[in-house]
């Protein structure tokens, strides 16, 4: 139905950029790339605040915990946690198609905003051609058949300064469980 191609379509479906998105984006960059300087030259006492990184529990939170340069540096890296090994042999590799079931959440919050398994089958797509957000495209093609991972998704992986409303708003940090279940014609056994 037309609910299901909606759902769909928001995790798929990679926005494009305008120009202020374009403008917001090179900001962020500089921003990140002045604090990671920042950060190589801080003296050692001036670190030891790092350790106050937000928490799971934090997430929820009310008011989210103020950022430092480390966490913000953190959330601009695409991070894959196998919590299922695959075969280890069989990867995709750009171009070809793949079934995956999928869940996805708020990483602030844990809201979740889609899921497969909701629908009761799978996704299919062409992997590393754009079809879908980029951090599913970069992270997709280092899982082997048969994995299920957490893809913890930063936001210029994901929808970024637009967001995709009304279920994800602008710079959301995303986690997804992903279930790789076929390479083509090859099927997780």
């Amino acid at each position: 139905g037309t609910l299901t191609e909606g759902r769909r379509k928001r995790t798929l479906t990679a926005a494009p950029m305008s120009n202020t998105a374009a403008s917001s984006l090179r900001a962020a960059v500089a921003m990140l790339v002045l604090a990671s300087a920042a950060h190589a030259f801080a003296p050692l006492n001036a670190l030891s605040s790092l350790h106050a990184l937000p928490t799971l529990s934090q997430r929820g939170a009310a008011s989210p915990p103020a950022r430092s340069a480390l966490t913000s540096l953190s959330m601009a890296s695409l991070e894959r946690t196998v919590l299922r090994e695959g075969d280890g042999k069989t990867f995709p590799q750009k171009g070809d198609t793949v079934t995956c079931h999928y869940e996805g959440r708020l990483a602030r919050g844990n809201a979740l905003f889609d899921s497969s398994y909701d629908f009761g089958e799978p996704i299919s797509f062409q992997i590393g051609e754009g079809q879908v957000i980029k951090g599913w495209d970069q992270g997709i093609l280092d899982m082997s058949l048969g994995e299920k991972c957490k893809l913890d998704v930063p936001p210029f992986y994901g929808y970024g300064p637009r967001g995709d409303p009304p279920d994800i708003p602008p710079m959301s940090p995303l986690v997804f469980e992903i279930e790789l279940l076929q390479i083509n014609d090859v099927k997780a056994s």
